[in-house]
């Protein structure tokens, strides 16, 4: 697990080190690791969500990230599936239908496997703007369909063509054609620049 002790010490800090000392390193990088990734670094791998959420309004759907024609992954705005939900304002309806369908519980509320269920197989019908039960042919009254395609607020990030992304970007990252970029974030420049090993973990 990620916050179990390693069981021998000795391979990962050199031998000459005290144990109080390798105790000190561990704590200080769970400490960076607090504060780096979920302070600092975290906000960065959520900086195009604002501005792509905003651009979405504008057609754009996708940002594909890329050094010098390099396509290194995208960023995808994450929409709404239509579906077919509880209809708050016609609740009631919904009740007395449940009731008639088995689908109440002694408590008298509605039965949430047997709405689950219900919600499963309701259909909405285009040309009557109804929604139907499938098992029964039954007009579900308390129902409403919310048209999909609205943005979630979330993003989606795909790597290139799996690790090919990840590659590419830590060759440029040790090419340096990064700098300029990192002059804007200097927290990404802590510790040694990653190997190509690196990007294929």
């Amino acid at each position: 697990m990620a916050n179990d002790a390693v069981e021998d010490p000795q391979a990962e800090q050199p031998a000459e080190l005290p144990l109080s000392d390798v105790g000190l390193i561990g704590a200080l990088a769970r400490l960076l690791d607090e504060q780096m990734v979920k302070k600092v670094i975290k906000p960065r791998i959520d900086a195009p969500k604002v501005p792509l959420l905003k651009a979405y309004k504008g057609g754009q759907s996708e940002l594909v990230v890329q050094i010098a024609g390099d396509i290194i992954g995208r960023y995808k705005v994450n929409l709404a599936q239509p579906k077919i939900v509880i209809d708050e304002d016609n609740e009631e309806a919904l009740n007395k239908y449940a009731d008639k369908h088995g689908g109440t519980k002694v408590v008298i509320q509605r039965d949430e496997t047997w709405e689950k269920a219900l919600l499963q197989f309701a259909e909405y019908d285009e040309d009557t703007g109804l929604i139907i039960d499938t098992r029964t042919g039954e007009v579900v009254p308390g129902l409403k369909y919310e048209q999909g395609g609205q943005p979630t607020g979330s993003l989606t990030w795909t790597w290139e063509k799996r690790d090919v992304g990840k590659k590419r970007l830590t060759r440029h990252y040790q090419e340096g054609s990064l700098n300029y970029l990192l002059t804007e974030a200097p927290e990404l420049m802590a510790g040694p620049r990653p190997t190509a090993e690196d990007a294929q973990h």
